[in-house]
């Protein structure tokens, strides 16, 4: 709705490029492509190369990235709401703000990541590691950490409400 208003009232919103998502349509492979603000819902992007891609705002609502290579992306303020990233490889990738509501991250590495603000609620991050990565003011509750490896991790105003902790403890902190 905001973007509508934005296009409509001529303001200038910052869009992806054609010829990326092409390539990455034909490819399946789109290093530092600018893909921000597009479209890809529900999209097939399983052992996608997006190393250093622009996903910032990018919808990839339900989308699977299963094994995808995400290493240094900008997905600030992406939602992936229930995306399905298992085993995909984020290493200093910069989630900042971007909305993981539901994702399954299962042995994801998300070494190094930012995460600061991420939306993390109700997200399978079950064996994932974490190692050094920010989760400052994430919202992780109810969220899945057994077994993830947190070694680093700054966790500093972390919602942790609900959610099962590395050790399969349940923390209640934030609630």
């Amino acid at each position: 709705v905001l973007l509508a208003f934005l296009v409509t009232n001529g303001s200038q919103v910052s869009a992806f490029d054609t010829a990326h998502l092409q390539k990455l349509k034909d490819t399946n492979y789109c290093r530092k492509c600018d893909l921000s603000n597009a479209d890809l819902v529900n999209g097939n992007l399983k052992g996608t190369d997006l190393s250093g891609a622009n996903l910032n705002s990018a919808n990839l609502k339900g989308a699977n990235l299963k094994g995808a290579d995400l290493k240094d992306a900008e997905l600030h303020f992406a939602f992936l709401w229930y995306a399905d990233l298992e085993e995909a490889y984020l290493r200093n990738a910069d989630l900042e703000g971007a909305y993981l509501e539901g994702a399954n991250l299962k042995g994801a590495y998300l070494g190094f990541a930012n995460l600061n603000g991420a939306t993390l609620q109700y997200a399978d991050l079950e064996g994932a590691n974490l190692n050094s990565a920010n989760l400052n003011n994430a919202n992780l509750n109810s969220a899945n950490l057994k077994g993830a490896n947190l070694k680093g991790a700054n966790l500093k105003g972390a919602n942790l409400c609900n959610t099962t902790m590395p050790d399969g403890s349940l923390n209640y902190s934030g609630c």
